[in-house]
């Protein structure tokens, strides 16, 4: 009798740890619940990646900004098209200026103005963007 008491709780823990298991990796294949409905600059846009309807339920775009914030944007959208395409032309333009891989790498001195917007910190490998 107590064998089967012990079986049954280990099924019953079994059980839970595999729910629990599974909500936590359909959390993190949606990361969008819902869109914004406020419009962002494409200039702001750094990235971004498409997420399909099915288990996640609604169709968005996950804009990362250049200042790394996440943004979930509905891709109907105009404003939405017109970032995707920024971005497209973007990463297009950086591949083919982008230097050759045996060439030295160049420093200089001056200091360059921030046209990012986004706020700097000071971390321990030099000054980065803060998220």
């Amino acid at each position: 009798m107590r064998c089967v008491s012990v079986t049954l709780l280990l099924c019953l823990a079994t059980m839970l740890l595999a729910q629990f298991t599974c909500q936590i990796r359909g959390m993190s294949n949606c990361p969008c619940l819902k869109t914004s409905n406020r419009v962002y600059r494409k200039e702001k846009m750094g990235n971004y990646m498409i997420q399909k309807a099915g288990i996640c339920h609604i169709n968005a775009v996950l804009f990362k900004t250049v200042c790394g914030r996440l943004i979930c944007a509905d891709p109907i959208k105009p404003w939405v098209k017109r970032a995707m395409e920024y971005v497209d032309n973007k990463k297009k333009a950086a591949e083919t200026t982008a230097c050759p891989i045996n060439s030295a790498p160049t420093f200089t001195t001056a200091s360059t103005p921030d046209t990012t917007g986004c706020p700097l910190k000071l971390s321990s490998r030099g000054v980065s963007r803060a998220f």
